[in-house]
Formats: C-alpha cells, structure tokens, sequence
C-alpha cells in the first residue's frame, strides 16, 4: 500500500475541514452568545426553552424516519456514477415522505399543547412554547434532508452558510432586539424558530441553484427507494433511539423535578456537547470517501484511514476531557454566571461519557459503510434501555448528576459492543500500543496543570481557564513529542493541515522530520 493511496483519501476529507472548522467554530460561539443570552434571563425561563428545543429535537428525528443517513450513503454512492438522476429521485422521494410525517406530528403537538404542557411537565406556561416550536418541525426536518444531500455530494460549503452562519446570526440578533424590548422567553423562542425558517429558505436555495444544477429528468425508480428504506428504517429507529437519549435526560428532568433543574443541566449539556466538535468536522466527508473506497474493494487503505481518524478524535477530544474536569466550574461561571457552578459535577460526568461515546463515533460510520444497520438500531436500543432506566432511578435521588451518570453510562456501553461489533464482522480494531503513550501524555499534563490551577485559580475566572487551557495543550504536545506518539500517517496529516490551513509550522516540521 502506497503512501499516496491513503494521503489522497486523507485529501478529500481533509479539503473541507477549514470551511467545516470555520462554520463549527463560528456556530458554537454565536449557539454559547444565544445560551448565555436565555440564561441570564434565568433559570426558570431558560429551563422551559430548553424542554421546547428537546420536543423538536426529538420529533425531527421521528419525522426523518432514518433517511438522512439513508441519503448521506446512496447519494455518495450514485455521486460515483455521476448518477444525478436517481439522486434527484430519492431526493424528491425523501421530501414527500418526510413533508407528510412532520406536518402530522406538527398538527398533533400544536393540538396538544396545552395538554403536554400541564401533564406531563407541570408548567402551563410552557403550552406557548410547545405550540411555537411545533410550527417549526416541517422546516427543520426537511432542512436536515437537504444538509444531508449537499455533504453527500462533498459541497459541505452550502451547510455550513445556512446552518453555522445564516441560522446563528438570525438567533443571536433576534434574541438582543427581542430582550432588550423586554419579550424574554417569548423572544427567545420566536428568535430561535425565525433563524430556523430563515436557515431552511437558504439551504432550499442552495441545493436547488448551486448543488443540483444538471437538468437531468427525474426518474422514479420504485426499487430504489424500496431499497433506501429498507436501509433507512433501522436507522429510523436507531437515529429516533439516539435522539430520545439526548433529550431525555432534559424531558424527565422536567418531569421530575423543576425547570430550574433543567436550566441548570442545560448548561452543562451543550458544554460537554463541544465533545462533538471534533468528530463533526473530521466525519463530515468520512462516510461519501469511505463509501467510495468501500466500493473498490481497497480494504486496506479503508482500514488505514479508519483507524488514522479515529485516534485524532481520540488524542484531541482528550484535552478538553482534561480540561474540563480540571476548570468546570470556572467554565460554566464565565459562560453562564455564577448560578450555574452548580452544575459542574454534571459537566465532568457528562464529558467522560461523551468521550468515551465520541471516540467510537468513526466505528458507527464503519458499519454503516457496511450495511450493518440492524446492528446499529440493536445498539441504540441497548443504549436506550439502560438510559431510560437509570433516569427512572438516578434522577430522583441525585437530580442533574444523576441525569448526567445515566447518559454516560449509556453512551460508555454503546461505543464498548461498537468496538467489539467491528472486531467480530471486520476484524479491525483501531487501537494500538501508541495509545499509552498518548494516555500518558494528557495524565502527566493533568497532574501537571492540577497543581498550577491553585495558582491560576488566584486570577479572575476569565483568566486562569484560557491560561490553564494554553498551559494543558503545551505541556501535552511536548510529551506526545517526547514519547514519539506520532505515527507515519500522523505526520502526513500534519502536513495535510499545513497545506490545507495554509500556515507553515517551520520548528514543527523539522522535529517531524526527526520522528
């Protein structure tokens, strides 16, 4: 196997790493500017908003019944054959389908509203915020299909303008006009819900005029959406599964306890969600370039690549492990204020469980590539079960931490049967010896920075955690350095970013050249 059979695979998926980087990063900020906006309105208000983003969350995921992921495969597969034909097919396909299944559940949650809103979380101001986001499904979900197809077809640039930029920069200046007139939690949630509709028009927009531009006629092939649902409908179940695990623990916490509860874990969640940062924008283009190389049967140049991503996400997604359970407080203080602190616990467990869960997140992707679909729904229903019985238990003795314990445990079990499930049909693990090495680099570095922090922790909030943060990654990179961590193929990805971001790394490149 040649070096330039697996850099070029690394090429493609690295080529829009600095647009997809770029729209992560800018969405992240402007979605903490919004937070911070609903959270200093209080924790009450912020809580009830946050159960309103859970039931949409939710029911897009019902509404897609698994055929984004459905797309996100036979389009890269018909993309190969320059097929754009059946393309536009399963497009206008999907469309109906899921246009019929969100109007229906939109209906249904306007109707009940109020109902929802008394019985089942306590709170009749509530039934306004239901029936608001309940407009808003159909555009959501149709607007996820139309993401899903323009990442398939590698023209990643079009999500991000609609989604990162168009969607959170709508939200945030709506949100400031909206409080500053005094609307509040009314204003929150007509921001969130108009960026959303704005978002949906622009990513229509995009995909029309700029992705499917051919003029080919539109085949209906019945085969072929009978095929892209038989492939879908388990990831129906295991994509709806998933989603009920990450809004579940915001939902039974409202049912049991209060919305301040739920504010306060809500500060967390997202928080411990910058795990997923990572993993999104280096599997964006993952499964259109393994697909491809799947189909040509180059078994292993797609082990090689599978295996180079998978520990990238695993030695940077550690830092901010790090980092989280050394500073946790002080984060949420400075991005929600003093009142959340209390939340801390739940952001440390949290961040472990997505850790562990995110750094098996490339496996999923690999048995999807595969077809083992029914394999991922039985995983999500294991994860499910054991999520749902441990909020019945945990949440009404430990509260937020012990929301925070059950979603970790669930998502510790899913990536454990994910990394045996690849062993047995594949037989590729993607660990190795150079592992250690790296699990020592981020201990010495975090005992490191653990005894400065009583130093740090002497300055301002806003100081001492970038400082602590500047402070973990030096010490880290100098012990991967150290230790010689890095592999051959690490060095060539590397050098990708290099060419790719443009900045030269003169000392880096010649302590590379040394390994």
């Amino acid at each position: 196997m040649s070096e330039s059979e697996i850099n070029n695979p690394l090429k493609t998926i690295l080529k829009g790493t600095k647009i997809i980087a770029f729209g992560i990063i800018f969405s992240k900020i402007f979605g903490y500017i919004y937070r911070i906006i609903a959270a200093r309105a209080g924790i009450y208000e912020y809580g009830l908003l946050s159960i309103g983003i859970a039931i949409l969350g939710l029911l897009t995921s019902v509404s897609l019944i698994g055929l984004g992921d459905g797309l996100l495969r036979y389009v890269s597969f018909y993309k190969g054959k320059e097929d754009y034909a059946r393309i536009k097919s399963m497009l206008g396909f999907s469309v109906k389908i899921v246009s019929i299944i969100s109007i229906f559940l939109s209906i249904i949650v306007f109707i009940f509203s109020k109902w929802l809103a008394i019985n089942l979380f306590h709170d009749q101001e509530l039934n306004i915020i239901i029936k608001l986001f309940a407009v808003i499904i159909p555009f959501n979900s149709l607007r996820e299909i139309f993401f899903k197809i323009v990442r398939a077809l590698q023209k990643v640039e079009y999500e991000v303008y609609s989604k990162h930029i168009i969607e959170n920069v709508t939200k945030v200046s709506l949100s400031f006009i909206f409080t500053f007139l005094g609307y509040r939690l009314f204003g929150l949630t007509v921001a969130y819900i108009i960026s959303i509709f704005l978002s949906f028009i622009a990513a229509f927009y995009f995909l029309n005029s700029k992705v499917l531009k051919q003029k080919d006629e539109e085949i209906v092939s019945l085969s072929l959406n009978k095929e892209l649902l038989v492939y879908s409908l388990p990831l129906l179940f295991s994509t709806l599964i998933f989603s009920v695990i990450l809004w579940t623990d915001t939902l039974m916490l409202g049912y049991f306890t209060s919305p301040q509860e739920t504010g306060l874990y809500n500060a967390a969640l997202p928080t411990s969600g910058l795990m997923f940062m990572v993993p999104l924008i280096m599997l964006t283009l993952f499964i259109p370039v393994l697909t491809e190389i799947y189909s040509q049967s180059k078994n292993e140049v797609f082990k090689s690549i599978y295996i180079i991503i998978t520990k990238w996400i695993f030695s940077i997604n550690i830092i901010l492990l790090s980092f989280f359970c050394l500073f946790s407080s002080q984060v949420l203080s400075i991005l929600f204020g003093r009142a959340y602190v209390e939340a801390s616990a739940s952001l440390i467990i949290l961040s472990l469980g997505y850790f562990v869960g995110y750094a098996m997140s490339s496996t999923q992707d690999i048995l999807m590539i595969h077809k083992k679909t029914k394999t991922i729904f039985l995983n999500s229903m294991i994860m499910m079960i054991i999520n749902l019985i441990l909020n019945i238990y945990l949440i009404p003795i430990y509260g937020i931490n012990g929301a925070a314990l059950a979603t970790a445990t669930a998502f510790i079990t899913r990536s454990i049967l994910l990394m045996i499930e690849v062993k047995y049909y594949l037989g590729i693990t993607p660990f190795n010896a150079k592992y250690i090495k790296v699990f020592s680099s981020i201990v010495i570095a975090t005992v490191s920075v653990y005894y400065l922090r009583k130093y740090l922790l002497l300055l301002p909030n806003i100081i001492a955690a970038p400082f602590g943060f500047l402070a973990l990654v030096t010490i880290y990179i100098l012990l991967l350095i150290i230790t010689k961590a890095f592999e051959r193929e690490d060095i060539m990805v590397i050098k990708l970013i290099q060419e790719k971001s443009g900045i030269n790394f003169t000392k880096m490149n010649r302590i590379l050249k040394k390994l």
